[in-house]
């Protein structure tokens, strides 16, 4: 008698979560918010009016996906200790792939340098008028990778938003 093996295929494993420094449970496709650090996050958070300064996509695996300079980049969550998390926004399995996917996918694209010039504009009250050269670029900043990131799973962030979470 012959015996035929069918092989079995391996279920789809979730990438692992992080626990927070706060104690909660960060799944895939989660958003976070820091503070920043130097006069890049201060750029930001300035005419933003919030604490916030920095945001990046939670992959899985206790890594994240951010956009810091020279490029966008995976680094570890722990990175950020004082990480707010979006950890109540209800996410379905597909939208949090998809996140993930982009978020993976935007690894190594070129940071937004000259955003800056548009964040030191604001700050510095001039005019907007070269606003349009600053937004219509294929660059990244960080809330600006998020955004896209959900944008991809159907989901618009504010990017306000991204600078003041609950």
């Amino acid at each position: 008698m012959t015996v035929t093996a069918i092989p079995v295929l391996p279920g789809r494993s979730r990438p692992a979560p992080h626990i927070a420094a706060n104690g909660d449970t960060v799944l895939p496709g989660c958003y976070g918010v820091s503070e920043g650090a130097g006069i890049t996050g201060e750029l930001i958070r300035h005419p933003a009016g919030s604490r916030a300064g920095h945001a990046f996509v939670y992959v899985g695996n206790g890594q994240i996906i951010e956009a810091v300079p020279p490029t966008v980049r995976v680094a570890p969550a722990a990175s950020h200790p004082d990480a707010v998390w979006n950890v109540r926004y209800p996410l379905t399995d597909v939208q949090r792939d998809r996140i993930c996917a982009r978020a993976n996918a935007m690894a190594g694209r070129p940071y937004d340098y000259p955003a800056y010039v548009g964040f030191a504009l604001k700050v510095l009250k001039i005019s907007d008028e070269l606003d349009p050269v600053f937004k219509a670029d294929h660059w990244r900043v960080s809330s600006e990778l998020v955004a896209d990131c959900y944008a991809h799973a159907g989901i618009r962030l504010a990017l306000p938003a991204l600078a003041r979470p609950a």
